[in-house]
């Protein structure tokens, strides 16, 4: 049996400056900017180099969901379903559309989901059909769409049915439906072109053979609901309500848990992990704060 490797971890930076539960957040690679969304109703500009120079540039009066940056705009779900839009050039609102009802829990580059159950998508030729025109959105769950990832053809989404479901890309056309949790599905990754992670309030990572349509592994990865996944490639990363991250390798072999105990971490519940580069992610958490932390694999 191959040995695991030795794993180092370091808190690098904290953000600090918000008030409220952090719930989401955005990276720009490029630039080494990060945007991150509160329940205060703020969106914060951070340097992720000078961690200590956030700059507010979006104030409203409800919570906001979820984040993405869009092309030269950065899209921002609300509570109530508004998106607003902000235009990065300028930092200025440029837009604000009722887009749900209930909060706005995903946003893509072409797409939205949330606790209606509907998928605001692109129109397709298909709407066309029957008299139909100008329709882009689709009822896809009969309960909240909670999660999205794309592949290459596919857009998959988890919902609070319990249900990750697989659309075509180009028609929006349900493809398959993976069944396997037992509660709702929070947050996705693709390990590769035809393996689905999976996990949500279960507590359970669940690895899909896309080929088939089944789930062909699972680990109990948290005591707690799980809220986020992250691959880098190699490493897959977890967080949940527990107050841990977990580090994963690509079977689902357990290689290190990062806790408040050992590593200074996060006190409450932790909403998102994220890859910034191959050796350096980015949590964000209820307890208000921000960690970068660095990863390193001992020889």
């Amino acid at each position: 049996m191959a040995r695991r490797p030795e794993i180092q971890i370091t808190k690098v930076a904290q953000f600090a400056g918000h008030k409220d539960s952090i719930y989401s957040f955005v990276l720009d690679r490029d630039t080494r900017t990060m945007y991150s969304a509160c329940a205060g109703g703020f969106v914060v500009k951070w340097d992720i180099d000078k961690p200590d120079e956030g700059t507010m540039i979006l104030q409203s009066g409800e919570a906001f969901y979820s984040i993405a940056k869009v092309e030269n705009t950065l899209k921002v779900g609300s509570r109530s379903g508004v998106i607003y839009t902000v235009d990065l050039a300028t930092n200025a609102l440029i837009d604000t559309t009722q887009l749900h009802q209930g909060g706005v829990f995903f946003i893509g580059n072409k797409y939205s989901g949330g606790e209606d159950g509907v998928l605001l998508r692109p129109k397709t030729i298909a709407d066309s059909v029957g008299g139909h025109f100008g329709k882009n959105t689709m009822l896809l769950a009969p309960d909240s769409l909670r999660c999205a990832i794309e592949s290459e053809h596919s857009l998959f989404v988890g919902a609070s049915d319990n249900v990750i479901y697989e659309l075509d890309k180009s028609t929006y056309e349900v493809k398959q439906k993976l069944t396997g949790h037992t509660n709702s599905v929070f947050a996705l990754a693709l390990i590769d072109a035809s393996t689905l992670v999976s996990t949500g309030r279960d507590g359970m990572i669940r690895a899909w053979d896309l080929t088939i349509g089944k789930e062909v592994y699972g680990v109990p990865a948290h005591e707690y609901q799980a809220k986020s996944l992250s691959y880098n490639g190699e490493i897959l990363l977890s967080s949940s309500m527990d107050k841990t991250i977990k580090v994963w390798n690509r079977e689902l072999e357990l290689l290190k848990v990062i806790d408040r105990e050992r590593y200074d971490g996060h006190t409450n519940c932790i909403n998102k992990v994220q890859w910034l580069d191959d050796d350096t992610f980015i949590s964000c958490s209820d307890d208000r704060s921000i960690y970068l932390w660095k990863v390193e694999i001992m020889p």
